[in-house]
């Protein structure tokens, strides 16, 4: 077998020189298929030969101080290690702790009640079921105020109890509703029996809009009107809340029908009032109108318990 050039054997120089290339082989561009042949140039051995790039890389970076170093330190330096340490800032300590106390009541400025926009109040973080003092004021309610005139009282009527209804809403939880009421908006006098039944239209109720059983949970209330003088009579009627959406207006105007019955029942069995109710007695005029329209002012509706509620009225003394 005959080879292309003579066998030349590399000297010591030359094996130095070749270690010092191996760890960046292939570092710059990818070497084709390796072979173990290895042909030496024939100029190899003169004094004209390449500088390692070892030292060249070294030459060069000593000139930017920034990356001196970086491939590791040079031939006949010792190895050094330098431990990172936080900047030094004069005049004061440096704790790794916050040097304002932490303080449940957050009267510190920086504090999270202080800076954060969070409209609700912060839970005690010892006792998380209780919140903070300084709990943010609550959003004003719109009241409505019922306006009574002079010479009219509260109609005396007992309270129904449904002693076969299931508990309700408020009776798991052991409180009542509030009561509805019905002002005129405007301001004045409360509104009359006769001027509900005879309205064709909504009544002009403050707040005549509002949902009023919004979130009780029952799709259907009960209401009892009664009268003093026939105990014997109690109309009941279910009122359907629409999934909560029965407003205010229409409300106002299913109770004065309802009244309307009640007086419609006494008139039709003639039903005598109870002794000792004499000045409650339900008389009828000329015109066929019962005397208690015009004397008889619709306030509110009261929630009694569970899903049954009595209508509050005023009526002439």
């Amino acid at each position: 077998m005959a080879y292309p050039y003579p066998f030349a054997f590399p000297d010591a120089r030359q094996i130095s020189q070749a270690s010092s290339y191996s760890t960046l082989s292939g570092a710059l561009d990818p070497a084709p298929a390796q072979s173990t042949y290895h042909p030496v140039r024939p100029n190899a051995s003169t004094s004209d030969n390449g500088i390692p790039i070892s030292q060249y890389i070294r030459a060069q970076t000593s000139s930017n101080p920034d990356l001196s170093g970086a491939l590791g330190p040079a031939h006949g330096q010792p190895h050094q290690y330098i431990r990172s340490q936080a900047p030094v800032f004069t005049g004061a300590s440096i704790s790794p702790y916050s040097a304002v106390p932490y303080t449940l009541n957050g009267s510190y400025e920086g504090s999270s009640s202080a800076r954060s926009p969070y409209p609700y109040p912060e839970r005690n973080v010892l006792h998380p079921a209780k919140y903070m003092a300084n709990m943010p004021p609550a959003a004003p309610k719109k009241m409505y105020k019922t306006v009574v005139p002079s010479g009219f009282h509260r109609l005396p009527q007992p309270v129904v109890t449904d002693t076969s209804a299931s508990p309700k809403s408020w009776c798991r939880i052991g409180s009542q509703h509030a009561a509805i009421k019905f002002n005129r908006k405007g301001g004045g006098m409360a509104f009359r029996v006769d001027e509900l039944v005879e309205l064709e239209d909504k009544p002009e109720v403050e707040g005549g809009h509002d949902q009023v059983f919004s979130g009780i949970g029952d799709r259907f209330i009960k209401v009892f009107i009664t009268w003093p003088g026939y105990s014997q009579l109690i109309v009941e009627r279910r009122i359907c809340t629409d999934n909560g959406t029965l407003k205010r207006e229409k409300l106002l105007k299913l109770l004065a029908k309802y009244i309307e019955d009640l007086v419609q029942n006494i008139h039709r069995k003639s039903i005598h009032v109870e002794k000792g109710y004499e000045k409650y007695k339900v008389e009828w005029r000329p015109r066929g109108l019962p005397s208690i329209w015009r004397d008889c002012l619709i306030t509110s509706l009261v929630h009694e318990s569970g899903s049954n509620w009595q209508v509050e009225l005023h009526v002439k003394a």
